[in-house]
Formats: structure tokens, C-alpha cells, sequence
């Protein structure tokens, strides 16, 4: 079954609302609307991997200060700070509608942010409700086409023989003389990117969303590069990890170059 421009509307809405729930530290409920919003901010999401098209969504603009007001708790923030809010709120909830089928491997991208001007286009009309706030009306319009790939078994290809000018591996540099090196290993649960001011304002009980699911391998990486993911363990009361996917083994000591 394709999925279709509400889909795409519907999941975004969801997961805005449950971002807005964790960074808020509240309640919140989404749902149709018979208001749309006013003086607002308009957010345009691009697909650039997995699909092609835009989604676009409007904030209303009184109540998109009043959550910045909540989040960051400011009396008056300014409008840097409110699209800072706004681009963070909507990074955080792309990251997550694509962690679920069928949008696993589509990347959205947050191509603009800026204040309504003019009608919008044909579109649908949502609502975020929030404990202790004014409820946040939303517009959103455009659509994106999820491009299928199915998987495809590729034919196995022959490896040809050594050419006889090439060297055979018994004359090829030895490796031993660099395998006691030590270099820095790195487990990596998760990464983001936030705003100076999000940043600023973390303290005891913040929620950071590292776009990923528990169940998600961790990366294993060796001087800042990524040779294997696996999953966490513990040993003797420690953490560890048990490798279960190793990157390009045949390849693994060019990975380490630096």
C-alpha cells in the first residue's frame, strides 16, 4: 500500500507531538482543527534520500511563542530563538518518523524556516494541544513521493585471477610491525545536533533525542572512523558491547588511515 500525502501528514504530527511532550515535561494531544493558524511560521521539509517533494508546515505564531516561552523560559524570546525552537522541535521529529516502516532509510531535510506570507495552497488543517498552553494550530501542505526498493539479489561476480605482474602477498609489506599500536576505540550510542541556546539550557531531568531506537546497534569506531556496530552487554557488571556487524573486514586496516 502506498503511503499517501496524510500518511505523511499524520506521522509527522504524531511524532511533532510527542516531541513537544518530552522537551515540554507535559501532556500533549494532537488532532484535527478547525483553526488555522495565524501570523505564523512556515517550515519546509525536503526529501532528499528514499523520496522526492516537500512537506510544509505553518505554525501559528502566537502559540509557537508561547511553547518557546515554555521550552526555553524566556519572558520575551526573540525570532532567532523561536525558529531555533521550531528547527530543533522538527529536526527531532523527522529523525524519529523515519526510524518506522515503511520511511526506514528516507532522510527529510529542513530546507527553510520563515514567516508566512500570502494563501497557502490546498491543505490540512491540525491541531497540538499542551498542558498549560494555548492549543498550537497547524497547516500543512505539499507531498512526498516514497521512491520502493525492493530488494534484489545481484548475481555473483567472478573474481579474476592476479595479473602476473602483480606482486604475490608473501612480498607485500609486512603488518606486523604496526599491530601493537594502540589507537582509541569509541562506542557511539547515538548523535545530534542542537542549538547553542538548547544546549544552554540542559539541566538535571532533560530529554536528548538521538534519533535512534534502543534496539539499534551501537557504533563501534576506531580513530573517528567506523569499522563495526553491535549491541550493549554486560560483563561483570560492566557495560560492553558484543560486535555482531563488522564494516568492510576485508578492508578494515585502510579504514584506519588517518
Amino acid at each position: 500500500m502506498p503511503f499517501t500525502r496524510q500518511d505523511w501528514i499524520d506521522r509527522f504530527v504524531a511524532e511533532l507531538t510527542a516531541v513537544i511532550a518530552a522537551i515540554g515535561g507535559g501532556a500533549a494531544t494532537s488532532g484535527p482543527s478547525a483553526q488555522p493558524p495565524a501570523d505564523g511560521w512556515v517550515v519546509t521539509l525536503r526529501a532528499d534520500h528514499r523520496g522526492h517533494g516537500d512537506l510544509v508546515v505553518e505554525f501559528d505564531g502566537s502559540a509557537t511563542e508561547a511553547l518557546t516561552k515554555s521550552v526555553m523560559g524566556m519572558d520575551e524570546p526573540s525570532h532567532e530563538v523561536v525558529a531555533d525552537t521550531l528547527k530543533e522541535l522538527c529536526a527531532q521529529a523527522v529523525g524519529s518518523m523515519v526510524l518506522e516502516s515503511p520511511l526506514v532509510g528516507c532522510k527529510l531535510a529542513i530546507v527553510s524556516i520563515e514567516r508566512a506570507a500570502g494563501a497557502a495552497p490546498e491543505s490540512v488543517l491540525a491541531q497540538i494541544s499542551v498542558d498549560g498552553l494555548a492549543p498550537l494550530p497547524l497547516r500543512l501542505w505539499g507531498d512526498i513521493a516514497l521512491f520502493e526498493t525492493p530488494g534484489v539479489q545481484m548475481p555473483a561476480v567472478p573474481v579474476p585471477a592476479p595479473l602476473p605482474s602483480q606482486a604475490p602477498a608473501s612480498a607485500r609489506p609486512s603488518l606486523d610491525v604496526i599491530l601493537d599500536i594502540d589507537l582509541p576505540l569509541t562506542i557511539r550510542f547515538g548523535k545530534t545536533e542542537m542549538p547553542l541556546r538548547l544546549i544552554a539550557a540542559l539541566g538535571p531531568g532533560s530529554v536528548i533525542d538521538l534519533g535512534r531506537s534502543p534496539d539499534d546497534p551501537v557504533d563501534v569506531l576506531v580513530s573517528n572512523q567506523l569499522v563495526a556496530r553491535g549491541e550493549v552487554v554486560i560483563v561483570g557488571g560492566n557495560y560492553g558491547v558484543r560486535i555482531t556487524d563488522v564494516i568492510s573486514p576485508e578492508n578494515g586496516i585502510r579504514t584506519l588511515e588517518v
